[in-house]
């Protein structure tokens, strides 16, 4: 066996080399096919557990995303039924406010006083009764000619005059208690059946 050593310059001989055997200690040989094969299984492995990654990745996306969007819409909806409730009552009360502020200077005439008493004897269905009607002495002036006629349908009405009811008021009174026909009263239940709540 000849000495070799090794320098800078390479592996270096002091005797000729008349032969020469390459010893390998490593892993056994493998055909460039068989290389080729365990490439391809291993990008295959490769790209199944990327794609797992990936498709578990877009799951826990579209999760957090549809929590989010549930949550925008739930705090959305809550928005817009607070501001439509709120809308509601304002309406409400613009409408309660503007029909009181009409009332207020409206001069009612004849018929529409006529038109009051009429619906509280309706209301009453007391036809042949003895009612005592009450009014405003300036509502009971306006009736004129129409108070005779009320009458006629009513025999037993009798009209009496009250100057503590305000324009347009008008109670009923009979054996059977009264029947309450004030402006305030009956704004009051416009008022209710305006109010979104009820």
């Amino acid at each position: 066996m000849v000495a070799v050593k090794q320098s800078n310059m390479g592996l270096v001989s002091k005797k000729p080399i008349r032969s020469l055997s390459i010893g390998y200690d490593g892993k056994g040989k493998v055909s460039s096919e068989q290389h080729e094969q365990v490439v391809k299984d291993e990008y295959q492995r490769g790209y199944e557990d990327a794609s797992s990654q990936l498709n578990q990745q877009i799951v826990e996306f579209r999760t957090e995303v549809n929590d989010l969007r549930e949550g925008t819409f739930s705090v959305l909806e809550e928005k817009f039924l607070s501001v439509l409730k709120e809308a509601r009552e304002a309406l409400m009360t613009l409408t309660f406010d503007c029909v009181k502020r009409s009332l207020g200077g409206f001069e009612m005439p004849a018929e529409a006083i006529k038109s009051v008493v009429e619906a509280m004897i309706e209301e009453a269905g007391l036809d042949d009764e003895k009612m005592d009607i009450r009014l405003n002495p300036a509502d009971i002036d306006l009736l004129g000619e129409l108070e005779q006629e009320i009458k006629d349908k009513h025999p037993a009405l009798n009209f009496v005059s009250d100057a503590s009811l305000q324009r347009g008021d008008c109670m009923l009174s009979s054996r059977f208690g009264k029947i309450d026909g004030l402006m305030s009263t009956k704004l009051d239940r416009l008022k209710e059946s305006l109010n979104p709540s009820s």
